[in-house]
């Protein structure tokens, strides 16, 4: 295996000199079903969301509260589709809460329901906790449930596929008990709802004004659009003492500036500061850093549908071009880890250890572009200006692909653009990072290469084509792991499937996520979990 020992400083001069020049857009700069049968695994208990506490480093006996915090978020927690709740990300910001929790090691854990089970194979029964009250003093309900679940339905035209129910799936039992209907057998059910996004909210919360009334440590007290989130503690809370007494998110969108108000202590924690600047601030006598491994992969996907990468040896070509290690080492600056496969190794059926690997060989990838119907024409790579590092790696991928003979050019741009375009296939081939932020990870693999998931959907239904979808066989075993609680008949169909994803090379696999957290020194016990967007504040000291 060739090595190249450019370093990130010598990628930058070299794309600075070259590469830069072809940029068409603008430029700019982020399981599984744990039970092994979930139809006969009821869960429990009522202590065990406190063990949670525990965990987080809660301290239940009343500690003296800490002084207020302030965390520089990687993303704007006004900014987006959360009108739903208020105009407030449900991520990080512990103010609303969904049914169930997940752990460290990926596990999922009662929260707002203190048990669940299935009553057959498409009724699911959740149990309500008993000493739950929301920011207005009013207690959990079943009611509350039907409602905040029927409000996602409503408010996003894919949830009903997402979560394999419809409205009226959800009905009230008594008032601490609800059942689901599942429009098909669906075991992964409650990892599904392990998610922020389906968080449990007060039905009296006013949406025209933006109210917000969740159950979590934290309750809002104002919010500035593009701005801040004030919030203070609910002193009420269910899950323990909540050491800070105020906690405040403000929007600085450069990692930059992040970084540089962490160092002047205008903040107290900064996510994803550059990874240029980890030794740094771990050096540093007044601030420090850590790294956590995510259930996200980096990946360029292939369009398998569009000339010329219809071509499954122009698309084999660039697999062989791109040195996954040396990307990591010097681009990346060592902050992930370099991957075999699309679905990140945390998740047990990833299939990280038996996916083929490609490369880096520039003499195979060089040999198949000239096999294959490529021409010479000028391929599209579309790449989010929200993806950090995501220009850079465009970069060094549109720099490997010219080696091989494959001209690229690079289109960095708006999230909701790129998301737009991707879908419609203008791209070849489109940079992205994907993961979960649920208990349940199946959605990954359905929601890119199914031929009706989020990716493909679109096309397919148009002209029956897709973006990445291999075909039928693959929606097959994709649809037998959806469609099993056995956690070893998930694992050797999805991995089948993802041998065939790989053996079509519809997908250049990059990196698994690492991210990265800075705080001042005066911060402890920070809580940080695999999925960053459930964090836990609760228990953090702040002297």
């Amino acid at each position: 295996m060739p090595t190249d020992p450019k370093t990130r400083r010598n990628w930058l001069q070299i794309l600075g000199a070259g590469g830069a020049a072809s940029l068409a857009g603008c430029a700019g700069g982020g399981n599984d079903q744990n039970n092994d049968d979930p139809y006969q695994d009821t869960n429990e208990t009522t202590d065990s969301a406190t063990d949670e506490s525990t965990e987080s480093g809660d301290d239940t006996t009343g500690a003296t509260k800490a002084k207020p915090a302030t965390v520089a978020l990687s993303t704007d927690p006004t900014a987006g589709v959360w009108q739903v709740y208020g105009g407030v990300t449900p991520y990080y910001t512990n103010i609303l809460e969904p049914l169930i929790w997940v752990t460290n090691d990926m596990k999922l854990k009662p929260w707002l329901a203190k048990d669940w089970t299935a009553t057959d194979e498409t009724t699911w029964e959740f149990t309500l906790r008993d000493d739950v009250t929301f920011h207005n003093g009013e207690p959990l309900t079943a009611d509350a449930v039907v409602f905040s679940v029927e409000e996602v339905l409503k408010e996003w035209s894919w949830a009903p596929g997402w979560l394999h129910i419809k409205p009226e799936g959800v009905k009230k039992l008594d008032d601490k008990t609800v059942e689901f209907t599942t429009t098909s057998p669906f075991p992964a059910f409650p990892g599904t709802i392990a998610h922020n996004m389906v968080a449990i909210q007060h039905p009296s919360r006013n949406r025209e004004e933006g109210e917000v009334i969740g159950t979590g440590p934290f309750q809002v007290v104002d919010r500035k659009d593009k701005q801040y989130v004030k919030t203070e503690a609910y002193d009420d809370y269910w899950n323990g003492e909540v050491n800070l007494p105020e906690l405040t998110f403000n929007v600085i969108s450069d990692p930059n500036t992040r970084a540089l108000s962490l160092k002047n202590n205008d903040v107290d924690i900064a996510y994803e500061p550059p990874k240029n600047k980890l030794d740094s601030l771990k050096k540093s006598e007044e601030t420090d850093a850590i790294t956590q491994l995510s259930p996200s992969t980096g990946t360029a996907r292939l369009n398998m549908y569009k000339s010329p990468t219809d071509d499954v040896k122009l698309r084999k070509g660039l697999n062989y071009a791109v040195p996954q290690k040396l990307i990591v080492e010097e681009v990346l600056n060592g902050v992930g880890v370099p991957a075999k496969g699309p679905i990140a190794k945390s998740i047990y059926w990833s299939a990280h250890e038996k996916l083929p690997a490609y490369g880096p060989n520039m003499d195979k990838a060089k040999s198949l572009v000239e096999e294959s119907n490529y021409d010479g024409e000028t391929l599209k790579l579309f790449v989010s200006n929200q993806l950090t590092d995501g220009k850079l790696l465009a970069q060094v991928l549109q720099q490997r692909f010219d080696k091989a003979g494959v001209t690229v050019e690079i289109q960095v741009m708006e999230q909701s653009a790129f998301d737009d375009a991707v879908r419609n296939g203008n791209a070849h081939i489109e940079v992205t990072e994907s993961g979960t932020n649920s208990g349940a990870a199946d959605y990954l693999i359905y929601e890119t290469f199914h031929s009706e998931g989020d990716m493909n959907e679109r096309l397919h239904e148009k002209n029956d084509t897709g973006l990445y979808n291999p075909g039928k066989e693959v929606d097959s075993l994709i649809e037998k792991g959806f469609q099993t609680g056995d956690k070893n008949e998930k694992e050797e169909v999805y991995e089948q499937a993802l041998q065939k994803v790989m053996d079509q090379a519809a997908v250049i696999p990059l990196y698994y996520s690492e991210y990265i957290v800075a705080k001042y020194n005066d911060v402890n016990d920070l809580d940080l979990r695999p999925i960053p967007e459930m964090v836990r504040w609760p228990g953090i000291e702040h002297s």
